[in-house]
């Protein structure tokens, strides 16, 4: 199964009670599939940060958790 998609549902149901983590996918859109506005993407951002012990760059602006899973991925891979 998929790690990080899984790690980033978890991190959604802990963190974003209005967000049904069970239907969460990869294809999922932040703002208008799983309704996140600007301060809960914030949050979101902050919370996979201190999950996945990255950072990520001032212009990175995902649209889906798609590209959130990628860049986490893409952090490990490059390590």
């Amino acid at each position: 199964m998929d790690q990080t998609l899984n790690h980033l549902k978890e991190i959604l149901k802990d963190n974003l009670p209005d967000v049904d983590a069970s239907q969460v996918t990869r294809d999922s859109v932040l703002l208008t599939d799983l309704g996140l506005d600007s301060l809960n993407m914030m949050l979101l951002a902050i919370v996979v940060e201190d999950a996945f012990h990255i950072h990520f760059q001032e212009h990175f602006a995902p649209v889906t958790v798609g590209d959130l899973c990628a860049y986490i991925e893409a952090q490990f891979s490059d390590a």
